[in-house]
């Protein structure tokens, strides 16, 4: 057994296909074919043995919580009948088990309607949707199999759910750098969200991330989006009406005032997390499929390994400690309790696997200088001196670390 790791949160892949085709997706158009050969939903005998694997780790652990993140593909493709037996099976395995279980569903909106709402309320899932800004920049990447945009259809399930989901929706938007930042974030927050998760493109050493248009290759695509996401920070933290929870902005801010946080792209914590896929396989992360065709699949199945012996694979330790199994460059950054070394797959390369820092390093720094100057700048001075919080020059910040990375290159080069 694996004492070290453990696992608080399974994204169950109940769909292995979906009804949108968008451009930048993992699952489907970034290089990994493994979805062809999953069955389209999974089977109630996978739930049943993935509910006992479950309980089996809970027990091992001592876990009082979990939480469950029906994923896919497009998770709305399965028939309501797989969430009730699903949930009612869940609720009866654990009933005396002093679990707290939290049910969570991220979907494109596309087919939400009255009846699933219903649903939602009947079996408290919390909702999240994926729109990507204004109907003209959605529309560029989040588009369905014959090429037209989902906006309109994505914005008529997210209305239908506002009005009749009991809990707040929160929204998932992957950042499109060609857009203007401060009228995604003004858009998103007009359509009265309780959250905003800002994604940056799923990218590694072998596909960077996507350059502004007219802008040429090899130029400084990290700041770029650094100053992207700068101009909604701004236009957030100083906004004081009706202002939604941005995820990223508040981890960082969290983690400056010295608290922990477990996020993919941020912080020091273990993740503590597995994927199921439809068949019952167990992976360590979904978007490590950007990393090359069958990446992730490590030969663990609900029906013949625990998630101790999954979790003991060397994909499955690597992702779930990825923010302590950290390139030299990032360990000797000032930055990285905060940063983490940022999302693993972000950090691949065929040459050197994850022992790089994340293709966003300069982005995550510069955005966390800011975050932390704007964060001195609004605290009243006996907080600034029991915070410790000091403001920082990115500028000198970069010569420092590129004499670092300098400095640790030559003594690998003479090892």
């Amino acid at each position: 057994m694996n004492n070290l790791l453990k696992c608080k949160t399974v994204i169950i892949k109940v769909a292995s296909r979906c009804n949108l085709n968008c451009t930048y997706c993992y699952m489907y158009n970034m290089g990994d074919g493994t979805y062809r050969n999953q069955p389209k939903t999974m089977s109630y005998e996978i739930v049943n043995d993935l509910l006992n694997r479950i309980q089996e780790h809970c027990h091992a652990h001592d876990l009082h919580e979990f939480m469950f993140i029906f994923h896919g593909g497009e998770p709305l493709l399965v028939k309501k009948e797989f969430y009730q037996y699903f949930i009612t099976k869940a609720k009866q395995k654990f009933k005396n088990e002093g679990v707290h279980l939290r049910f969570v569903i991220q979907t494109n909106g596309v087919l939400i309607d009255e009846s699933w709402c219903n649903l939602f309320n009947e079996l408290n899932i919390s909702v999240g949707i994926s729109i990507d800004g204004t109907k003209d920049d959605n529309d560029i990447y989040r588009i369905d199999h014959s090429g037209k945009g989902a906006y309109d259809k994505i914005l008529k399930g997210l209305k239908i759910a506002q009005k009749n989901v009991a809990n707040g929706i929160g929204t998932l938007s992957v950042v499109n750098i060609d857009a203007d930042p401060i009228k995604t974030y003004e858009h998103l927050k007009s359509l009265d969200v309780t959250s905003i998760d800002f994604l940056l493109p799923d990218s590694n050493y072998h596909s960077l991330p996507p350059l502004p248009k007219n802008k040429c290759k090899g130029e400084k695509y990290e700041e770029y989006y650094a100053d992207w996401l700068i101009k909604v920070f701004d236009q957030w933290f100083h906004d004081k009406k009706n202002r939604p929870l941005i995820r990223m902005f508040r981890y960082i801010l969290h983690m400056l005032f010295g608290g922990r946080a477990s996020l993919d792209s941020l912080g020091l914590e273990n993740n503590e997390a597995l994927v199921i896929e439809t068949d019952g396989s167990i992976e360590a992360l979904d978007v490590l499929k950007i990393c090359g065709d069958g990446f992730t699949k490590d030969n663990a199945h609900v029906k013949t390994h625990s998630f101790d012996q999954a979790l003991s694979s060397d994909l499955a330790k690597l992702y779930n400690l990825a923010h302590n199994n950290l390139c030299d460059q990032c360990l000797a950054c000032e930055l990285v309790s905060v940063c983490g070394g940022g999302n693993l797959p972000h950090r691949y390369s065929s040459e050197s696997g994850f022992n790089n820092p994340s293709v966003y390093c300069k982005t995550l720094a510069k955005l966390i200088i800011h975050i932390q100057n704007e964060l001195f700048n609004s605290l009243p001075p006996d907080l600034i001196n029991s915070s410790g919080i000091q403001k920082m020059d990115y500028d000198v910040f970069l010569k420092t670390f590129q004499k670092t990375r300098n400095t640790i290159k030559l003594e690998l080069e003479n090892f």
